[in-house]
């Protein structure tokens, strides 16, 4: 009532609005102003340089120190026209000589000075042993074992009996010791809050505008997919099948088209070319994809997903590529969010509950922009300008009142007591924060205009943290290195540790080394033991008696991708969004060169080169939305193609015949009635004029040496000369000779192609072998290795040959080569 007391309590004034108030409150009859932190152990000289110092004309002979932690307090009474010794105490500290700690180890810099005689005064030497006493300090390797201490101490003290808190500017560390604190089921009660962008209904709402307006970018599609707050009008979940089908047919492997006409795009041309592969007929789909095992039920599962994708992100898709105002962006984004979002009974749950509450508010906030006021966003960039906008609003966590460990910020913790009180994230940039750089004012420009400097952030950081060491227990912790890199350290340790001297500082480390061993320990082993080389044996009638040429080369150096594939029945997944690799350029100059040399095996066109290259630009369609397949690979082809034309022209007439892309067969018998079969698709054979014949292979990569051929290492040409000898190719009769193995690089450089005949010799001073004696010794070879696997007691070691011990294949994972590999535990062989 208006006769009653007026009490302001827990301001320092650091605002004039707020400093005006204080005074007034000070001056009013029933009146009175608590001052949080006042620092009475200051001696009056520093004191009055923390306001600066000028000479009798008012010149300046010392700048203020706005970064002390007494600043605003030291401006707030000189308003008042007080003195410190006006202004008094109330109750006691906490910890006799902690004051005395905090106050000299905060001393304004030009006071420093005085350092040297006034700790080794033999007083104010106790009163500081005094001050460190239950003051520890962790130092932590990172910000991940900074966390995990934190989360031990704050258990130890639950165990003790005692009230604890984490006060911290750091989200991040906040995040990370409630998690830790999760292991124990410990709760905690968060009061610092998450930005809205970093809660599950800001992320989505970020999300769906990159997907509509970033051409549906197939990992921002799938995060949006598989995020919680999906419904597209069904339950939780109800989406499962459907996405986990999409992600194989068409998000999985190379980008496809952009935008969700895009994906209907290539969801149409997937399916026809599974028809294709399912009919028997050339595809460019291949029998082992896992995509290729999709049923109809699922693809069509998968294509209502689309359209009803399709028609949620229409009002975001449509927009066109003109800047819209702030406010209708807004609009069409909250439509989109409440069609995603729509669950079977009506509700949008992304605008349900905290999250989704403070979602609308924000919503409802930019509609009320006026249109007027003009502020056109493209729309690539709106998905930013959302963030930005938006990202400073905080959503407060559900109080968790019966918790007994709490989180605070440095602002909430100034009127909170607790036993143990834990000073967490204390680096450069944290505690205290980087001061803001303005674009616009200098710092002279500030001070002439009367603003408060950049560095008056960081005298309100080392007046919290002041505050803060007044608890009876306090645990200081920072880590080395933030995100993996290097940390530096705050300087308000750099300063306690100046003040309490290395012994006490060492006397803290110590004590927090306890919590830094036991943060260690939670994870680590008993007993390291080194894993051993994974040596599977699967039952005989499990191990494969069919296997294509290009899989003997994976049997013969990495026996243990064979049973990955083949036994296991497992094939890898392709990355999401992969970009294109030298594979789909390999696959489109191979299927264009088997197309032409089919077409004309009998004789060559007028111009072959024009005909090779309208056949390429078919195969090549499908990867020209890549700009590197434009820009690099198409004119490499184009090369290509008048090279093979001329090559093709220079070497027909040697030949009677060419067949390409014909598939063959060997049978290899074993005991019981059994038989091995050995198959091939070669890429080319040439009935020569004399006779007799050649296998040629294409590879737009490196191809293999004479050398590497001959001692049996890359078998696929003598292996395939091995079937055409035995009649294993149609329309080519058994005891043929094979008298040329050559590989044709097609690179497209300079020169854009080069027909390398296989000189089958180790050494150079030796005799070539000849193809058919070559092709005899590798189908021995081969039998050797089929009848030894052929025995259940033989494993399917990894890594069998050291000349690939630093290759990196597709199973590698499976077979955990780097756990035993690293231990020396390399295979000794097949």
């Amino acid at each position: 009532h208006p006769g009653g007391p007026v009490i302001a309590a827990g301001s320092t004034g650091s605002m004039p609005a707020t400093a005006r108030l204080l005074h007034a409150i000070a001056g009013l009859p029933h009146g009175a102003v608590v001052l949080p932190g006042l620092d009475m152990e200051l001696d009056d000289a520093a004191w009055d340089l923390i306001e600066g110092t000028r000479d009798k004309q008012g010149k300046q002979l010392a700048p203020p120190s706005p970064n002390h932690p007494q600043f605003a307090l030291h401006g707030l009474l000189t308003r008042m026209g007080l003195r410190r010794r006006d202004v008094r105490r109330l109750g006691v500290s906490a910890r006799p000589g902690r004051e005395v700690l905090a106050s000299e180890a905060m001393r304004p810099s030009s006071a420093t000075a005085v350092w040297h005689d006034r700790l080794a005064d033999p007083r104010v030497e106790h009163l500081i042993e005094a001050g460190t006493d239950k003051l520890t300090l962790i130092e932590a390797p990172n910000s991940e074992i900074e966390a995990l201490a934190i989360a031990v101490a704050l258990r130890e003290a639950t165990e003790l009996g005692r009230t604890a808190a984490l006060v911290t500017p750091d989200r991040a560390l906040a995040r990370r010791v409630v998690a830790a604190l999760g292991r124990w089921n410990l709760p905690v009660d968060d009061s610092g809050g998450d930005s809205l962008m970093d809660t599950q209904a800001g992320i989505f709402a970020r999300l769906a505008a990159e997907t509509a307006l970033h051409g549906c970018e197939p990992p921002t599609l799938l995060a949006l997919l598989k995020h919680p707050l999906l419904r597209l009008g069904r339950v939780a979940h109800g989406w499962r099948a459907a996405i986990e089908t999409l992600e194989l047919a068409l998000l999985r492997g190379t980008r496809p088209s952009p935008g969700c006409e895009g994906l209907l795009k290539d969801y149409a041309t997937f399916r026809a070319e599974l028809g294709k592969l399912k009919r028997g007929e050339l595809s460019a789909l291949h029998a082992s994809e896992p995509r290729a095992r999709l049923g109809d039920d699922a693809l069509e599962a998968a294509q209502v997903l689309i359209g009803e994708l399709r028609a949620a992100l229409l009002p975001l898709e449509s927009v066109g590529a003109d800047p819209l105002d702030l406010c209708v962006f807004g609009q069409r984004h909250r439509e989109v969010l409440t069609a995603l979002s729509t669950d079977a009974d009506g509700i949008a749950v992304a605008f349900e509950g905290q999250q989704g509450s403070a979602l609308l508010r924000a919503f409802d906030d930019l509609a009320e922009v006026e249109p007027s006021a003009g502020v056109p966003v493209p729309p690539h960039d709106y998905p930013d300008v959302f963030e930005t906008a938006f990202g400073d609003i905080t959503v407060r966590r559900p109080e968790l009142a019966e918790a007994a460990l709490r989180i605070y910020g440095p602002l909430e913790a100034r009127l909170t007591t607790h036993d143990r009180v834990i000073l967490g994230g204390l680096v450069e940039g944290v505690w205290p924060p980087a001061p803001r750089i303005d674009p616009w004012l200098s710092r002279p420009m500030r001070h002439e205009l009367g603003l408060d400097l950049p560095e008056r952030r960081i005298g309100l950081s080392a007046h919290d943290f002041a505050q803060a060491l007044g608890a009876d227990e306090v645990i200081l912790t920072h880590a080395n290195k933030v995100g993996g890199a290097p940390a530096v350290v705050s300087r308000f340790l750099h300063r306690l540790e100046a003040v309490a001297g290395k012994t006490r500082w060492s006397t803290l480390k110590q004590r927090g080394q306890m919590y830094l061993d036991y943060a260690q320990a939670l994870d680590r082993p008993a007993e390291v033991k080194p894993i051993a080389q994974p040596a599977p044996k699967p039952p005989r009638e499990a191990r494969p008696l069919k296997l294509s040429v290009t899989a003997i080369e994976d049997w013969l150096r990495d026996p243990y991708t064979i049973y990955a594939k083949y036994i296991l029945g497992l094939s890898p997944l392709d990355p999401v969004d992969m970009p294109l690799s030298a594979a789909d350029r390999g696959s489109a100059i191979h299927e264009a060169l088997g197309e032409f040399t089919e077409r004309f095996a009998d004789a060559l066109p007028d111009d072959p080169a024009q005909v090779l290259r309208d056949i390429g630009a078919r195969h090549f369609a499908p990867l020209m939305d890549h700009p590197e397949a434009r820009a690099l690979w198409w004119p490499r082809f184009l090369r290509v193609a008048g090279w093979f034309a001329n090559w093709e022209q220079d070497r027909r007439p040697h030949l009677r015949h060419v067949i390409a892309e014909r598939s063959g067969s060997l049978s290899i018998p074993l005991d019981g009635g059994r038989n091995f079969v050995l198959s091939a698709r070669a890429d080319r054979i040439e009935h020569r004029a004399d006779g007799n014949y050649a296998i040629l292979d294409y590879k737009t990569g490196n191809p293999p040496t004479g050398k590497q051929v001959r001692m049996g290492l890359s078998p696929q040409l003598t292996l395939e000369a091995a079937i055409l000898r035995a009649g294993g190719f149609d329309g080519i009769d058994a005891g043929a000779s094979v008298a040329e193995l050559t590989y044709v690089k097609l690179s497209g450089n300079s020169p854009p192609g080069d027909e390398r005949v296989l000189e089958l010799k180790i050494e150079r001073k030796d005799e070539p072998q000849e193809p058919d004696d070559a092709a005899a010794e590798a189908l021995a070879k081969l039998t050797g290795l089929i009848r030894r696997f052929d025995d259940a007691a033989q494993p399917y070691h990894a890594l069998v040959l050291s000349m690939w011990a630093q290759r990196y294949g597709r199973y590698d994972d499976l077979a955990r080569i780097k756990e035993w590999s690293a231990a020396g535990g390399a295979g000794d062989g097949a």
